[in-house]
Order: structure tokens, then C-alpha cells, then sequence
């Protein structure tokens, strides 16, 4: 795009709106990113979106480094043919210090400049970062979701990477986990009752260390399995729970043994198991268990524990502190 056409482009778009700049599918190529650069028409520009504009990573690095750009807040690059390069020039640039949201869909950016990022003192107020389409794996997407410099990230969207399983769980318990931070901040992390987190949800609850002050948790209707129940039986940081209810889940005899043998739970009071899979030999373990000698309510309702087991929690000198029936009836 001709200089003298990009400037009365941009001087019709300032017209309109002096905050924002958003130019798609045009060539500015580096030329165009100087012009950019240098120009005081975008001196109160917070948002700019430059979408497959070929700026490359030399005109990103032309772009990031004029101190005109320092009152944005948010940075649209997508489309630009930025590799690792480019990504380390936006990470180190001291003009970006105000960005909250940066997006960089469809590049060339693998864990090189995953990493910078990652490790950018100049992107503490970052909220948002869209990295979509690009040539991240496991490695990069590790760093970016346990980054301790990208403080006030909440968003990351890494769709259409090189991601391996494990790699797409990693950013599944990065979301869960703002969830759970949110929910924490209203005082509500308590009750996660049909939340639909599954397995891996419990995973990042328990990996944001913000349950040790919990004195209850409901995670009735999750579509937890024994996986879920093993992590919270095996956690150092639910010791101060006193009702848990797990009820209406996927449960078997694997995860009721899992509860039983737990040294967690010794200040548990109550436990709701109704509506899962546990059969005779799970209620067994329960009624032999020397960890929940403590319980004041067990219910098992709704699951598939017959006589042998009913018999045997009826019969448990384990459990003799129990003040209501198990099966909803004594």
C-alpha cells in the first residue's frame, strides 16, 4: 500500500475514532509498519488491529519498538508471518507495558517465542493472549500456563497447535483453574455443584491451592471418576473439609477404597456417595476404614451395594458415630 494512501487511510480512520486503528487485509509490509511507526495521527490509539497486513517479524519489531504505541492496550497481529522473532521483539519491547489483551492468531510462532513470552517483564498486565494457529507444543504451552510473570493472565487460547493430549489438558486446567479463581474471589469456590469439570477439572481445583481454608465441597454431578477421587483422597490440602459431597458421579468400589484410606479426611463429618457405582465390596472398606471413624453422615444411596454390603456397614465398629441411616432409612 502506497505511503501517501496508507496516510489519508489512516487519517480517515483517526478521524472517526483517535482510540482505534484497525486496518485488515491491506499490504503494509515494513514500509508500512515505519509509517505506522512514526506517525503522530496514532499517538491516542489504545487498540490496534493490523490483520494480515505482511508485517513479518521485522515490521513487528518496527511496530513495538516506537514509544507512540506505549498507551495501547490492546494489540491485534494476527495473520503477519511472525515466527519466534518477531514474538521475542513483542516480548522484550518496553512500549507494550499497558497491554491487555495481545493477539497473535495464525503466525509461525513455536516455543522459542512461546517462551519469551512467557518470560516477558513487560507483559504484567496481559489478560487475554490468543496464539491459535501457530507451531506451539506441549513445551511452549507448559511455560505460557505456568508462567510466573504473565500475572494477570486469564485467557489463553492455543487452538490449532502442535498440542499433544497431555498438552490440550494443560490449557483445559489453565481455564478451569481462572474459573476456580473468580469463584474463589465471590466466596463461592464451596459449591460446584454440576460444574461439568470432570476428572481433569478436579486436577486444577486441587493445583490451585485454594482449598485449605475450605470447611465444604460440593461436587455433586461432575462426571467424576475414581481418577477425580484418588487426587482429592490423596491431597495434603483438604484436611480442614468437614462435609464433602460426591453424589450423582461415576464412583466404584476403586474410589469408595480410595476415601477409606485416606488420612486426608480426618476432620470429615459428613460424606454423600449417593447415586454412584459402588457395590458390596467398596461399602466393605467403608465400614473398615480406621480413617473416617469421625463421620457423623454416610449416605449411599443409590448405588449397588447389596445385603453382604448393607450388612456389613450396618455391623462396622468403625463407623459408630454415625447419626443418620445410610440408606435414607435405618
Amino acid at each position: 500500500m502506497p505511503q501517501d494512501e496508507l496516510r489519508k487511510y489512516v487519517e480517515k480512520k483517526i478521524k472517526r475514532n483517535d482510540q482505534a486503528l484497525r486496518i485488515r487485509s491491506k499490504l503494509l509490509g515494513l514500509q508500512g509498519a515505519k509509517f505506522l511507526a512514526g506517525s503522530p495521527l496514532l499517538q491516542n490509539v489504545k487498540t490496534l488491529v493490523l490483520f494480515d497486513t505482511g508485517l513479518g517479524d521485522k515490521g513487528t519489531q518496527v511496530l513495538v519498538e516506537s514509544k507512540i504505541l506505549k498507551n495501547l492496550i490492546s494489540l491485534n497481529l494476527g495473520g503477519n508471518n511472525i515466527g519466534d522473532e518477531g514474538a521475542k521483539k513483542i516480548a522484550h519491547s518496553s512500549n507494550l507495558t499497558n497491554l491487555e489483551a495481545l493477539d497473535l492468531y495464525r503466525n509461525q510462532i513455536g516455543n522459542a517465542g512461546a517462551s519469551a513470552l512467557a518470560n516477558s517483564n513487560n507483559l504484567k498486565n496481559l489478560k487475554t493472549l490468543f496464539l491459535n494457529f501457530n507451531s506451539i507444543d506441549d513445551i511452549g504451552a507448559g511455560r505460557l500456563v505456568h508462567s510466573t510473570h504473565l500475572i494477570k493472565l486469564e485467557k489463553l487460547e492455543l487452538t490449532e497447535n502442535l498440542l499433544s493430549v497431555k498438552g490440550k489438558e494443560i490449557c483445559v486446567k489453565f481455564d478451569f483453574g481462572q474459573r476456580f479463581k473468580k469463584l474463589h474471589q465471590s466466596g463461592r469456590l464451596h459449591n460446584l455443584e454440576s460444574f461439568y469439570m470432570g476428572d481433569l477439572g478436579v486436577e486444577a481445583l486441587l493445583e490451585t491451592l485454594l482449598l485449605k481454608s475450605l470447611s465444604e465441597l460440593n461436587l455433586k454431578e461432575n462426571n467424576l471418576t475414581d481418577r477425580a477421587v484418588l487426587a482429592l483422597a490423596n491431597s495434603p490440602h483438604l484436611t480442614n473439609l468437614k462435609s464433602l459431597n460426591l453424589a450423582g458421579n461415576q464412583i466404584t468400589d476403586q474410589g469408595a477404597t480410595a476415601l477409606a484410606e485416606s488420612k486426608t479426611f480426618k476432620n470429615l463429618k459428613t460424606l454423600n456417595l449417593n447415586d454412584n457405582s459402588i457395590g458390596d465390596e467398596g461399602a466393605k472398606i467403608l465400614a473398615a476404614t480406621n480413617h473416617l471413624s469421625q463421620l457423623e453422615k454416610l449416605t449411599l444411596e443409590e448405588n449397588q451395594i447389596g445385603p453382604i454390603g448393607a450388612k456389613a456397614l450396618a455391623e462396622s465398629t468403625s463407623l459408630q458415630n454415625l447419626a443418620h441411616p445410610i440408606f435414607g432409612f435405618h
